[in-house]
């Protein structure tokens, strides 16, 4: 990612925006959970997210940049979900949200932002494996929440593209829940 980094601000002379965005999940109980699924969960999520900004952020320094730094978390960061088995999952999303407040701190005297957004559950293609496999699943989660339903992808775009934008020049540090209301309740 750092040198990936680079070679954008290399070639665009600008580095503004960045959108932090890694999931992968695993399933099982939190005491049969093995270290190397628990590590590939947490080097995805954790590390990904981490080293992504980290690289988009020294560039933003070195290039005097105002910029933008969004990491997606998760509600899962901040809640246990009901029925799910998924600790390293939960965990990995919880320590991006603290990524986002430590960094938020550290960068906000040079002019750089870095906020977090929190789905809840929202249909994509690591959510689709279990609602595929598990025929109650999309009832379940749908339940969970006073809209009645999952989430799309687009509907995360508008608090994006805010928190790319001017319009939340003063927000930094700042988790946004887009749950349906999960959290509500």
């Amino acid at each position: 990612m750092w040198k990936m980094a680079e070679e954008i601000a290399a070639k665009e002379g600008r580095l503004d925006i960045c959108v932090a965005n890694a999931g992968i999940a695993h399933i099982a109980e939190c005491l049969e959970y093995s270290a190397k699924d628990f590590q590939k969960v947490i080097d995805v999520n954790l590390n990904g997210v981490m080293f992504t900004a980290q690289a988009a952020g020294r560039q933003m320094v070195r290039l005097g940049t105002k910029g933008s730094i969004i990491l997606t978390a998760s509600i899962s960061g901040s809640i246990a979900n009901k029925g799910r088995h998924a600790i390293a999952y939960n965990t990995s999303k919880a320590a991006v949200l603290q990524i986002a407040r430590s960094m938020a701190c550290e960068l906000g005297m040079k002019g750089i932002r870095v906020n977090s957004i929190s789905p809840g559950y929202i249909e994509t293609d690591l959510t689709r494996q279990y609602l595929e496999t598990e025929p109650d699943l999309r009832a379940g989660w749908s339940s969970q929440n006073p809209l009645g339903r999952l989430g799309r992808p687009d509907e995360l775009r508008g608090v994006a593209l805010w928190l790319a934008s001017q319009a939340s020049s003063f927000c930094t540090g700042s988790d946004i829940i887009v749950d349906g209301g999960h959290r509500a309740w």
